[in-house]
């Protein structure tokens, strides 16, 4: 089988980072279906993908000399409390996470996405 090139793997990266940012952007206003875990846990889960790949982006590009993407630059979404849930109406869900112990908050944080780019 052919291995993907650098330019290949590259876009794959940014484009993973486009789906991850999307992601995080639903859970975070519409809360997900994970029956063990709180919404904070996914979107924590999710932004440490989104770094990740940015470390992936970093490495390939000094490895080849490729210049870094746009998709490198763009924020990465606040961490949050794990016990965060976007929304309590799920209510067999937030039954079964308060049993076990889990003590929920719906204090949520804004990820203002403005365009704006940052240096990592």
């Amino acid at each position: 089988m052919k291995e993907n090139t650098p330019e290949q793997q590259l876009k794959l990266l940014c484009s993973l980072i486009i789906r991850e940012r999307a992601e995080w952007n639903y859970i975070n206003e519409n809360g997900c279906n994970d029956p063990f875990w709180p919404d904070g846990c996914n979107l924590n889960l999710t932004r440490n993908h989104i770094i990740s790949y940015k470390r992936d982006i970093a490495e390939l590009c000094e490895k080849t000399g490729l210049p870094f993407p746009e998709e490198y630059f763009l924020k990465v979404p606040p961490e949050v409390e794990d016990n965060y849930m976007a929304n309590m109406k799920q209510k067999e869900r937030v039954e079964r996470l308060r049993g076990q112990g889990n003590k929920l908050s719906q204090k949520k944080k804004r990820f203002v996405d403005d365009g704006q780019l940052e240096f990592c």
